[in-house]
Order: C-alpha cells, then structure tokens, then sequence
C-alpha cells in the first residue's frame, strides 16, 4: 500500500472546484497506516464522508491521532466520551461494523456512535490544545494533516478547511500539500509539520497546554452553556489556570500513558529495582536500551522524589540522540561536552537550584570524555547521595582510563550495552561486573530476532585472497606472535602491549587487503541503482598495515567511494568521526532522501547511531572481536517500515586462493591456519541466525577442507587470537 500508486495528487484544492473528499481524502486515507490531524474545528459529520477511506484505513491497522480545540457538539462530546469510558466494542461491532466495512447505507449511518466505535477501538485517540495564556479569549485554531503509509512516503497538508462537513463542502477552503517523495523541499515540509505536530500532541509546544481526552472527562474541564446558536463547551478558567501553573513545574521524568514499554524492558526495570537500583542491561542492538534506560529514570525518581541523573555516552551523537529520547519522558537534560562556556552557566544554576531543593531533578548529558575531566569528577562529589550513575555502551568503561572513573560510590548504577564482555579483557570484564553489578536482563540478538525485534537477514560470505606481500607479511608477524605465545603466562587477565602493537598491526594487514575492493566491485554491482546501503571499511590504507605515518596514500575508505562512483556510477557518502554533528544530520537527512545511494563508514556507526533504513551491508572488514561485528549486525538489522528482511555481505580473508591451500602441506601453512579459524567463527555465527544458512555452509566446508581443520589440533598460536 503506497501514496505513489494514487494518480495525479494536486498540489493545492479549492472546495468549490475540487471534489476534496472523493479525489484527495478517501484515495490518501485508504492507504495510509497513520493519521495525525490538528484542527481549530472537528465535527464527526466527516466521518460519514470519508467512511469509505476509514473502512480501508481500518483493515490496514491504521492509527489516527486527532488534535482539537474544546469547541465540540454535545453530541459529538459525549460520543467521545462514551469512547473513552466504557468498553463499546461488542454493541458497536454488532450494530455498526458491517455497514463500516460495506458502507450500503452512508447517509443514514449513526455518526456519534461511528465515532465511539473508533475510539472504543483504539482506531482514534482524541486530545484537545488549549493555548497557555489568554486561553479564556483565543483558541487554538492550526489546520494541518499527515498522512504516512507503510512504506514510510508521508503526504502533509495545511490549509483553511477545518474537520467538518462544511469545512469540505460549503466554506470555500484552500489545501496545500506536499508529497515527501515528490522533492526535497516537500520532504522537509512533512518533516516538519510531523515533527511540530508531535511537540503538540506531546505537549512540548511553547505556549500549548495539551490534554488527553480522558483529563478531560475526568477533570470537568469542559462544561456546557447555552448560547443563541449552538450549544458549545466552555473552558473551566480555573482548572485551566492551574494546569498552566503546573506546566511551569516541569523537568520531572515520569512515564506518559502514551509510551508502551515491551514486557522484557518492564521486566529488566523491575529487576534493577530488586538489586537496589544497580545493575546492567545487556540488550541487543535495536531492541531499546535508551528508551529502557530512561523509563528506568523515571521509576527510579518515582521511588526517591529526588534524584541527580548523570548519563554518560562515547560519542557525542549518542549524546544528541538521549536528549531527543529523554523528551518523551518529560526530561529535559543539559548537554554537555565540547567547550565548556557553552554549558557550564547552565549546569551550574541547575545544581545550585537542585542543591538549594528548589528542585528534585536534574538531567546531565556528558560524554566520556568530559566525564573524566577533573572538575566534573569533582562537581558532582557533593551530589552523590542522590545520583545516579547511567553509563550507556559500557563496556568502554572497562578501559583503564575510564575504569578509573568508577571508584566513586554512587548509590544508584546502570549500565547498558549489546556486548558488555570485554574481548581480551577479562580483568576490565570484571571492574564492570564489580561496579554495576549483576545483569537484570539479557536480550540476545537471537531473541530479539525470533520475536520480530529486529528483521530477519540473508547472509552472504565472499572469500577474499591475500596478495602475495601481503601473506609474506602476515607470517612474519605470526611467527613473532607465536614466539611470545609459548611463553605467555595465562593466568594474566591482560594481553601485553608488544603483542598488541603486532595483532594490531596484523588486524590492519587483514582489513586492508587489497584485494578486497574488487570484490566489492563485483557484488554490489547488482545495487548500483539501489539506496539504503551501507559499507564498513577498516580505518587503514588501501593495501597498507596502517594509515598514521603516510600521509600521501589513500585510506581504504576514500578509495570505495572513488572506485564506486568512478566505476558503477554510485553515490556514497563518508560516514565517520571526522564529520561534525551538523554534517552528520545533513548525511543522514540526504540518506533518508535518498539523494546518496550509501554511506561508507568506519567505526562512528558501531555503537549508537540510528539509520533503521539501511537495508543492506557490505563488510570489508570486520575484527575477531565479537563486539565490533555484533553491534555492526544489529545496526542493519533495525526495523523500518517496507524492509522485510536484510542482506549482509561479508568479506572473509584466508591466506591463499582455495585451489592453492589444498595443494600444500600443513608446515607450509600452520601460521596461516589462525586467520582461518578466525574468520570461520565469525562466519558461523553468522549464519546460525541467517534465512540462507547453506550458502555459508558451502564456505565454511571449503576453508575446513583447504586447511585440514578437522584433523588439526590448534595449538599456543591462538592464545592470542
């Protein structure tokens, strides 16, 4: 179901000379899967006429969301209201679901009694806006739709034309509208109308108090008197001047009865609640830690009334991306990183007011590198009875440098990442466990899989030679591996740094395998045409072990890019940390706007980043570390609306061409054997999940066969590996 498949939508209608309904409404509603409207008017007398578009809307499991302002019918009132209060579902159904669906008799159809019916079934949720100040004189009177279908193409309209019958049809009326994928310029239209329409129905509009229908019903907020014309609602002056009062109190987190956390996030909150408000959440990419962390916030304050939330992330995107998160929950928290002029003032009068308990609650943002800095460390010491210590993709933490931030006795702690087991690192591991304490969940990619969390995908390995300087050199470095390897001491928890400076130096040859770019040419050349794709390169030279000293040879990353539109004619885009916050969003907007084709990265898109569009991934390289290419699967496996299932291309490096390998010996060949084990673990793991797991499987059989796997015992060589 698709907007694009409606002929020749008008840029503008006039009621007298357009068939609004018939040509614009019915069609657009017919197939959307989402309405937002805000209107100065609402009279259900439309309901009747666009039966026909909500009976379709219906059987698409459509949601509509309908802003009014209190001057309502008594009819139309109590209909509502009736929707709200009583459970109307079997009386409706049977008396009115037939004709909703077949629609024979329209014009005799109970249009107060329609109206229930779609509230009752959760099909429409009603609030109404009343303005903050000079409500008892002015009313909210905007006029603006979004409709969104299930591919996600969103169709905005704004104009004169109220919700009513002679809105459509008697009143000349005037409608603009703008098609998301029609231009640029409209998509930044029905971007915006959506986003100002969600700050309104979530009641963070300036000047805007929003109500929930059933506040509404509940508070006598609106009342009725007699006038000459019609009998309308009349605002309760009082109440309303009350809610404005407690509007100003704000910046108190609690969870709105709008926000639908899945069973295992209230089970993870419940357990942290049990360990005394300290714990980890170990929870799969995609599968919302943030939004967990923050209702964890809010239940947390609800318990203490008092409370100092420090949230800590590695990147400053992710910092971003909390603040938007933390909105929906009424928290409105001070960013901080970068130079500190820009928040100090702010953080400072916000302490000293939580100090001087002239508020309960205060909302910090860092980064991990502002959060090691001295000064902060020692600005929040006097706040500690009260704070809260959230650390989001912890497992950074148990570095030295930042493990050292964690001996400070924080009474409330959480930690949230998808891979918290430090790879190499079991002492780091366990400064984590020690600090935060036990996991209350473990949500696995597996499971998030299976219960439809994250997509499905498809899995398809590509084998990937070294060159002939290469191999010489990735033996050279595994013999002086080895040689350390035999007298390594495995009680140690820590690998020593020489031989970390020689597998890294390893890793890189490995990631940089020049080879590597014409296979990519060759397998994306079936998407030339295609968007939402994604391409991770290693962060290394084009054939080279490392990238810091050379500063004339290319990085890998600008040679995909070059090769791609040099050769298949290909848009992409360089997505990684070198690019500020601004060119990031501009990145990611053009992404969305499929005006680039894909977006080759490095590491930035790793932890955090949002883009569930991305549909499918090339890997050139990708670590043992079971961590980076985890977190690198559950980027490209979010959900998005019209994306039934993912498709990952990995490309897996062994030593020698197949026909090659089989023809040696194993002494020719024992210190290429640890490359190949590598890659096969994650190929394996891989595949198990995947919807196509006997194309890996054909892979796997041959790197087994070519380097005698089955028969050879691995030996010292891969205490390291």
């Amino acid at each position: 179901m698709s907007f694009k498949e409606i002929q020749n939508i008008k840029i503008e209608y006039r009621t007298l000379s357009d068939d609004v309904v018939e040509s614009f409404y019915i069609p657009c509603l017919s197939k959307a899967k989402r309405y937002n409207r805000a209107v100065g008017f609402f009279s259900s007398s439309i309901l009747v006429q666009i039966s026909k578009g909500l009976c379709a809307f219906a059987k698409n499991k459509g949601k509509m969301k309908l802003l009014i302002s209190p001057k309502l019918e008594e009819k139309d009132y109590l209909a509502i209201e009736e929707g709200y209060k009583f459970d109307y579902e079997s009386y409706l159904k049977d008396k009115f679901f037939e004709d909703f669906n077949d629609s024979p008799n329209i014009e005799e159809m109970d249009r107060y009694a329609l109206l229930s019916y779609l509230i009752s079934n959760k099909i429409l949720d009603v609030r109404v806006a009343v303005l903050e100040k000079n409500f008892d004189n002015a009313m909210y009177h905007e006029k603006m739709g979004i409709m969104v279908d299930e591919e996600d193409n969103k169709i905005a309209f704004s104009g004169s034309a109220n919700e009513t019958y002679n809105g459509f049809n008697l009143n000349y009326e005037v409608i603009d509208v703008f098609c998301s994928w029609k231009s640029q310029d409209s998509e930044i239209r029905t971007f915006t109308k959506e986003t100002n329409f969600d700050k309104l129905w979530n009641g963070t509009e300036k000047g805007i108090i929003t109500l929930k229908f059933s506040e509404v019903i509940e508070s006598k907020l609106l009342k009725y008197r007699r006038s000459d014309k019609e009998r309308i609602l009349n605002l309760d002056i009082e109440y309303l001047e009350k809610l404005r009062k407690n509007k100003k109190k704000k910046n108190e987190p609690f969870i709105d009865n709008n926000i639908n956390l899945h069973y295992y996030q209230e089970e993870a909150i419940l357990e942290w609640q049990k360990r005394n408000y300290r714990g980890i959440y170990d929870m799969a990419t995609g599968t919302g830690k943030t939004f967990t962390g923050a209702a964890s916030i809010c239940k947390l304050f609800e318990d203490k009334k008092r409370l100092l939330a420090v949230i800590v992330c590695p990147y400053i995107h992710l910092v971003d991306q909390w603040y938007n998160e933390l909105q929906l929950f009424n928290i409105d928290a001070v960013k901080c990183y970068g130079n500190k002029n820009k928040y100090q003032k702010d953080l400072d009068r916000r302490l000293m007011r939580f100090k001087q308990k002239r508020s309960n609650f205060v909302c910090i943002l860092i980064t991990n590198k502002s959060f090691m800095i001295d000064n902060f460390q020692s600005l929040i010491q006097e706040y500690l009875e009260d704070c809260l210590l959230l650390v989001d993709e912890a497992h950074n933490f148990g570095a030295d440098k930042l493990s050292n931030t964690l001996n400070v006795d924080y009474p409330y702690r959480l930690a949230l990442s998808a891979t918290l087991e430090r790879y190499g690192d079991s002492e780091g591991t366990e400064k984590l466990f020690d600090f935060f304490g036990e996991k209350c969940i473990t949500y696995s990619l597996d499971r998030a899989i299976i219960e439809d969390k994250l997509t499905k995908y498809k899995y398809f390995p590509i084998l990937v030679n070294l060159t002939d300087d290469e191999l010489d050199e990735y033996i050279d470095l595994s013999i002086q591996i080895s040689k350390y390897s035999y007298v390594f001491n495995k009680e140690k928890k820590k690998i020593p740094d020489k031989v970390k400076k020689l597998l890294l130096r390893r890793a890189r040859k490995i990631a940089g395998a020049q080879n590597k770019i014409p296979a990519l040419l060759g397998v994306i050349n079936k998407y030339k045409n295609d968007n939402n794709l994604l391409i991770y390169c290693g962060a290394v030279k084009y054939g080279e072990d490392g990238y810091d000293s050379a500063i004339d040879e290319k990085k890998q990353i600008q040679v995909v890019i070059e090769e791609l539109k040099e050769k298949l004619g290909m848009i992409t885009v360089k997505f990684t940390s070198e690019e500020t916050t601004e060119e990031r969003e501009d990145i990611i907007s053009s992404f969305k706007n499929q005006e680039i084709q894909g977006l080759v990265a490095i590491k930035c898109l790793d932890e955090g980043m949002n883009i569930p569009a991305i549909k499918t991934a090339f890997i050139l390289a990708s670590s043992t570390n079971p961590k980076e290419y985890i977190q690198r699967r559950g980027r490209v496996l979010r959900k998005s609306p019209g994306k039934k299932y993912s498709e990952i291309y990995d490309f897996i490096t062994i030593s020698r061409p197949i026909e090659e390998l089989i023809k040696l010996s194993y002494d020719d060949k024992k210190y290429e054997v640890s490359l190949a084990l590598k890659e096969l673990d994650r190929v394996k793991d891989f595949a198990r999940l995947s919807l196509n797991p006997s194309d890996s499987n054909e892979i796997i059989d041959k790197i087994k066969q070519a380097y005698d796997l089955d028969i050879i015992t691995v030996r010292g060589v891969e205490d390291y590996e």
